[in-house]
């Protein structure tokens, strides 16, 4: 598994628990600022999905970052393989 990968695949799991962390966040402090006893408790589908936008964002910007590495390490093989084909 190449260097890259390693940083992609730990960005993913970061995502995932900021989605999980960040909707726990938004609900809880939906309830303790605007939520009254003996009320219904509301939907928690829009901070599911509050939850899920934060932490893609957080991917799409892990991601962003690593981009350019990704570049690098594709142009290394190409100058590799056409390394390997002149010999």
């Amino acid at each position: 598994m190449e260097e890259y990968q390693k940083k992609l695949l730990e960005s993913g799991i970061e995502g995932v628990i900021i989605m999980i962390l960040a909707y726990f966040f938004y609900y809880q402090n939906y309830l303790l600022y605007k939520w009254h006893r003996g009320l219904p408790l509301p939907s928690k589908t829009p901070f599911l999905i509050a939850g899920i936008l934060t932490g893609t964002a957080y991917i799409l910007y892990k991601a962003y970052k690593i981009y350019p590495e990704i570049q690098k390490h594709k142009i290394a093989n190409v100058l590799r393989e056409e390394k390997l084909e002149e010999i």
